[in-house]
């Protein structure tokens, strides 16, 4: 049941260049389910993917990569998936009084892609919680820094992507900085957030879909266009709604 979110981030086709993909987590809402169909479209696709976690566990997406009926063990241990825990590396150095550098940490990411992209001619990548790299003492132009630097390995391959999840706050707080930054690098938005009238049993949420670059597409308009939908949740992935259909 990840189908609808594949088709509205258009990768279920043929990626002839490489996308950069941005979901903004608005109002507290969990994104993650986004993460975790992509990886089960990579699983099953056998595509090279490296996930740099700042939030959620291995174990985490391991579980629901189960109900989903895909085994992200079985594609670590073969090598076509790779995570990297940078929030609890972060964290365990700074417990010990000891300091990441953020030259040490991108070097680290840049070896691992490259590893990847030698052995399987091409890598997607995955950063998720990246508004977590704040709260582990790292400043926006760090964080922007980073981003920048997986961007541009990842628009090097072709048939690639880079999807990374920013949790928004107010207007005023640095995560909306950031969330505009990477906004205007992006091909595909990706805005997820709670009903605004609180709990449903039928829908967990509302997502937008925006596609910034296909305003440059076509010859008579300008204009960036908006997909709404509603969403629910199950074990087995995530079922989209259009508006009313409910």
């Amino acid at each position: 049941m990840s189908s609808d979110i594949l088709t509205c981030l258009e990768l279920d086709k043929e990626l002839f260049s490489s996308k950069v993909i941005v979901a903004k987590e608005i109002n507290g809402c969990d994104s993650s389910f986004i993460t975790s169909c992509v990886l089960g479209h990579c699983v099953k696709n056998k595509k090279a993917v490296f996930v740099i976690l700042t939030h959620n566990s291995f174990m985490h997406y391991q579980n629901i990569g189960l109900k989903m009926n895909y085994n992200l063990q079985k594609s670590v241990d073969s090598g076509f998936v790779q995570f990297y825990n940078a929030g609890n590396e972060i964290l365990d150095k700074t417990l010990a009084n000891e300091e990441l550098l953020l030259q040490d940490l991108i070097l680290k990411i840049e070896k691992e892609i490259r590893s990847m992209q030698e052995k399987h001619g091409m890598v997607n990548v995955i950063l998720e919680g990246v508004s977590h790299l704040f709260d582990l003492q790292f400043t926006l132009k760090d964080v922007n820094t980073i981003c920048k630097v997986i961007i541009d390995m990842i628009r090097e391959f072709d048939n690639s992507f880079f999807l990374c999840h920013c949790n928004v706050a107010n207007e005023s707080d640095v995560t909306h900085i950031l969330a505009n930054l990477l906004s205007h690098k992006s091909n595909t938005i990706v805005e997820v957030e709670s009903l605004s009238s609180g709990l449903s049993a039928e829908v967990s949420g509302h997502v937008t879909i925006k596609h910034p670059t296909q305003k440059f597409e076509h010859l008579f308009t300008l204009e960036q266009k908006s997909y709404q939908y509603l969403f629910k949740l199950f074990d087995r992935g995530v079922k989209l709604f259009a508006p009313g259909t409910i």
